[in-house]
């Protein structure tokens, strides 16, 4: 996927979910009951789950360009894709920091059906957000190819 389309996908969706918080606020606020025991503590919890599991990948995909390089003798030949992974892993980061702060403030700056919406519609956005990084990062990985060595014997044999 490239970046204009996950940014695509990122705004259709937060103005798709602006309008139904305005619009018909009872589809994305606490009278959802699904999304009044999601976005709490749940919340958190989901992301800090990929976040966790996808920092150990960041550092196993980090280790395999450091192998790449190696192999090839050219350091810093993978400065594009390392600046990649690197704002990935920071965007994750941020939006758990977001995440967490949405789940400690909506119960006390909610006060009508269309606030508690908004709060709501911010969690789903921050969800797909993390969603789409993922998406990323697994194409990514399987841009990464194997090493495959030829022997001598394979050599003679063809």
């Amino acid at each position: 996927m490239n970046r204009c389309t996950g940014y695509t996908i990122l705004f259709v969706t937060m103005v798709a979910l602006i309008i139904i918080s305005i619009v018909e606020p009872k589809y994305l606020s606490d009278k959802n009951e699904f999304l009044k025991n999601f976005v709490n503590h749940e919340f958190l919890n989901i992301l800090g789950v990929i976040l966790a599991i996808t920092l150990a990948s960041v550092a196993n995909i980090h280790l395999a360009f450091n192998r790449i390089e190696e192999k090839y003798r050219k350091k810093g030949a993978l400065v594009k894709s390392r600046g990649n992974l690197k704002k990935a892993t920071y965007w994750l980061i941020a939006l758990f920091i977001v995440g967490g702060i949405v789940v400690i403030i909506k119960p006390v700056a909610t006060s009508s059906d269309v606030s508690v919406a908004i709060f709501n519609s911010i969690s789903l956005v921050i969800l797909l957000w993390h969603v789409l990084i993922l998406i990323v990062l697994t194409e990514l990985v399987f841009c990464i190819e194997p090493e495959i060595i030829v022997s001598d014997n394979d050599k003679s044999e063809s």
